[in-house]
């Protein structure tokens, strides 16, 4: 991803780009002027970037966290795992504050494709990278992080380690295709198709199969609880998050005569996960491996 390097006095982007040595890093979204060695990163999406940057032993110097009124700041699926005394809060992934930014004085901001509509107005505090996670794999755009903070030998760590538990789990399971697994996540009163953590990514990448029902569904939309028995699967596996009080507020849905029809319902197939245990990030892959391998090729289970 990286075109050239070069040693340049920049005035025009960020006082702490002043003869510091830069290099051009250049995706689907442009080239960008960036620090060999950036000394402030900001994260404009804590669930993915600033777990990814952490990982990679980057610590940020700012990111955009879930903040309720009154409350302090939480940086999903990244403080119970590291320490964010430092981190310091600069708004939403969907409004970040320019000003609490700029104070930082950053060499380098990192954002995800969505938020590429931001950036003419941040690229004035400091080079913005956009990174392509909606048409990417974690692992892709991963890379491409790691290779723009100078933490490639980390990232192949990471690497190395998710295609032996991949590895590992299509050794146990010789025919994975068969065993079809539905991804959801539950509101009060209806549904839709998605697998945090990575977990959609886990399943392609060991194998495994879908429920026709979920192949013909759309993704991103909400669905009744009269559509649920069309999802129906050998395994089926929610997320919660314990901050929006999720598995309080969906228990009618999980009460429900449809839901305990279900046939990984009824055989105890259904995986129930904290949704912020692992965020959209290498290490969110790994997480997500292990417990696949662990619930589905190291027990036995019942098929439909």
């Amino acid at each position: 991803m990286f075109k050239k390097l070069a040693v340049a006095c920049v005035g025009l982007v960020g006082l702490s780009l002043q003869a510091a040595e830069v290099q051009t890093f250049e995706n689907q979204y442009g080239k960008v002027e960036v620090p060999v060695a950036p000394e402030c990163v900001v994260s404009l999406h804590d669930f993915s970037l600033t777990i990814q940057l952490f990982e990679l032993g980057v610590q940020p110097c700012g990111s955009v966290a879930r903040k309720r009124l009154w409350s302090d700041p939480i940086f999903r699926g990244v403080q119970h795992r590291f320490n964010t005394e430092s981190l310091t809060y600069v708004g939403s992934h969907k409004s970040p504050d320019e000003e609490a930014i700029a104070v930082l004085e950053p060499d380098l901001i990192v954002g995800l494709s969505y938020q590429s509509k931001f950036k003419d107005k941040l690229d004035q505090i400091a080079p913005v990278v956009i990174l392509p996670t909606k048409v990417k794999t974690i692992k892709e755009w991963a890379r491409q992080l790691a290779e723009l903070t100078g933490k490639s030998a980390r990232f192949e760590d990471q690497q190395k380690e998710y295609d032996w538990i991949i590895s590992e789990f299509k050794r146990l399971v010789p025919e994975p295709e068969k065993i079809t697994v539905t991804t959801l996540e539950i509101y009060e009163d209806n549904f839709q198709l998605i697998g945090r953590g990575g977990l959609d990514e886990v399943i392609a990448d060991m194998g495994l199969g879908r429920p026709q029902g979920y192949l013909d569904a759309k993704k991103g939309i909400n669905y009744s609880l009269e559509r649920i028995s069309d999802m129906d699967a050998d395994i089926i596996i929610d997320t919660y998050e314990p901050m929006l009080d999720s598995r309080e507020d969906t228990e009618d849905f999980r009460n429900s005569a449809q839901w305990k029809n279900l046939f990984a319902v009824k055989n105890d197939q259904f995986l129930y996960l904290n949704r912020s245990r692992y965020g959209d990030s290498m290490g969110g892959l790994i997480g997500s491996a292990y417990l696949l391998l662990s619930h589905v090729a190291e027990r036995d289970f019942k098929k439909q």
